[in-house]
């Protein structure tokens, strides 16, 4: 099977040397657990591969996240001068305080746009895509309503062979009972909790599931430093 590296030195080889290509992977966590950065070092990775690479940016402006990843190093905004990247501006297009000019991208308006139709603002040419925050369409929704969606938007991204890496904040996903866990191929939690040894609070990754992968049910314990996600103790790259 083709795998997407995650960027992450150390925790490639704990998922079988990357995330399972052409496939959708949930990362969902608390707020300050990691999430966008997570996902940044994927499509950092990306495109450095020379990968075409989407950000469907449904909470930031594309300048917040090129400032965002440039304080890691990541040169988002190369990627995108250079075409490698492009950023999807979704809450520009959900907002109702943009100009009506902006409220119809691709004949789509921000009153449009949900889970069901994302895939028609994705680039024909896109290889990995970041839907970076999910949560933000389950407002409004019953859990069924929005399984049904997501399940949707699953089979329609499967339809353009891209490898999907999708953020949920943890709070919509505990709103929608967590019935995402069950529509994507893999699925990863980021938490913040107290190092029972130690006393203190620690940023922590749990696998649960990853299919097609041997892995460990372990928490990986990291760090969020000036270079991003920094493994504690690893021993591989």
């Amino acid at each position: 099977m083709e795998r997407l590296s995650t960027g992450i030195q150390g925790l490639d080889k704990k998922i079988g040397e990357g995330y399972p290509g052409k496939k959708g992977i949930l990362i969902t966590g608390a707020p300050g657990s990691g999430k966008t950065i997570f996902a940044m070092h994927a499509i950092n990775q990306a495109c450095t591969d020379g990968k075409k690479s989407v950000i469907m940016a449904t909470e930031e402006t594309e300048e917040d996240i090129t400032e965002q990843a440039k304080m890691f190093g990541f040169p988002f905004k190369e990627y995108i001068k250079s075409g490698l990247l492009e950023v999807v501006k979704i809450l520009e297009m959900r907002s109702r305080s943009v100009t009506k000019a902006a409220e119809m991208i691709d004949g789509l308006s921000f009153k449009e746009v949900d889970l069901i139709n994302m895939p028609e603002l994705i680039p024909y040419d896109a290889e990995v895509i970041l839907m970076d925050n999910i949560g933000v369409f389950a407002i409004g929704l019953t859990p069924r309503e929005f399984r049904d969606q997501f399940d949707t938007l699953n089979l329609l991204l499967s339809q353009k062979d891209v490898t999907t890496l999708f953020v949920m904040d943890e709070s919509a996903h505990q709103m929608t009972r967590e019935v995402a866990d069950y529509s994507t191929f893999g699925n990863v939690k980021l938490m913040v909790k107290e190092n029972p040894y130690t006393g203190k609070m620690e940023r922590f990754i749990f696998i649960p599931k990853m299919r097609n992968t041997a892995i460990s049910l372990d928490p990986v314990p990291f760090e969020i430093t000036s270079k991003g996600i920094d493994i504690k103790g690893k021993k591989d790259t």
